[in-house]
């Protein structure tokens, strides 16, 4: 009696779910070959497995398999799984995709009153964008030269901007820890710079990337640094120490859009006073800085990584 209820209640309920363990077993196992290989070679494997599934299931189902007979037929189906799974997992390596490194951030170039600002850039290694902008009456360019003058070889010639035009010139073929002299081609004379690339490994401004509250001193009218570097999406903090005479401050101008210049004029560190000022997480890109009180000889590059 106890083995009849037994059973009315193993097999309706055991036999199921043990077939559905074989076939989650089965799928996993040829998912794991469909993975690690190429489309082309997977999209075969799945036709031949699936011929293979519905001629062995045809014999069974047209001729009275019994035994031994019936085994050998499932193995037909089995063995090549297994197989293929302990070669996929063993041997083939899974596909990882590769890293994708984020392009450098643009480096921004202006000329006013036949002048570059700033005359001096740092690039990255390899590949750069100038975001070039010509805010003067007449019209000017980018031309760099590989090698301390405009007698060398030339390496980059941008094309000329008329007055109050822009043009984002794309740099390629620049070497890790490399100078390169970049004059306008309109007045090759007057408008003169120098470029230098950053070496491996480290930020287009040539420094690490800040993690912290960032020291910036002032004395002399001048920052005791003008390029500073932080990640992207990272609030921080820029402390002012003015060892000056005169009052100066710490402010963000421009950037990339959509960055406005703040509506207040921030707060002025006197002489002697140190000032915080909290910049909020910015986007990838370079933005430029200066004292509002002496814009033209206290300003910098603000480089996003």
């Amino acid at each position: 009696m106890a083995e009849d209820i037994r059973e009315r209640t193993t097999l309706p309920f055991g036999v199921p779910l043990g077939i559905f363990a074989v076939v989650a077993f089965v799928v996993f196992l040829f998912s794991r070959i469909l993975l690690n290989v190429p489309r082309q070679v997977a999209v075969a494997v799945a036709l031949m497995t699936a011929l293979n599934v519905l001629i062995t299931c045809g014999i069974i189902a047209l001729r009275k398999v019994e035994g031994a007979t019936k085994f050998a037929l499932l193995l037909v189906i089995a063995v090549p799984l297994v197989i293929g799974a302990s070669i996929a997992t063993k041997i083939i390596t899974v596909k990882v995709p590769p890293k994708v490194v984020p392009p450098a951030p643009p480096v921004a170039l202006s000329a006013k009153n036949l002048a570059y600002n700033p005359p001096n850039l740092t690039l990255p290694p390899d590949n750069a964008t100038i975001d070039f902008k010509n805010e003067d009456t007449a019209p000017h360019n980018v031309h760099i030269f590989d090698g301390p003058d405009g007698n060398a070889p030339s390496l980059f010639a941008g094309q000329i901007v008329n007055p109050g035009g822009s043009a984002t010139y794309k740099v390629t073929g620049l070497k890790a820890g490399s100078t390169y002299f970049f004059r306008c081609d309109v007045h090759p004379t007057q408008m003169t710079g120098k470029v230098t690339v950053a070496a491996a490994g480290t930020s287009a401004a040539g420094g690490k990337v800040s993690t912290g509250p960032i020291q910036l001193g002032a004395a002399n009218t001048a920052f005791a640094k003008s390029q500073i570097d932080i990640a992207a999406n990272t609030p921080t903090k820029v402390i002012l120490k003015n060892a000056d005479s005169a009052p100066h401050n710490f402010n963000i101008i421009s950037g990339p859009p959509p960055y406005a210049k703040p509506a207040e004029q921030p707060q002025l560190a006197q002489p002697g006073a140190s000032v915080t000022y909290d910049i909020p997480g910015l986007p990838a890109g370079q933005y430029q800085f200066q004292c509002d009180i002496h814009p033209g000889n206290m300003k910098g590059t603000l480089t996003v990584h």
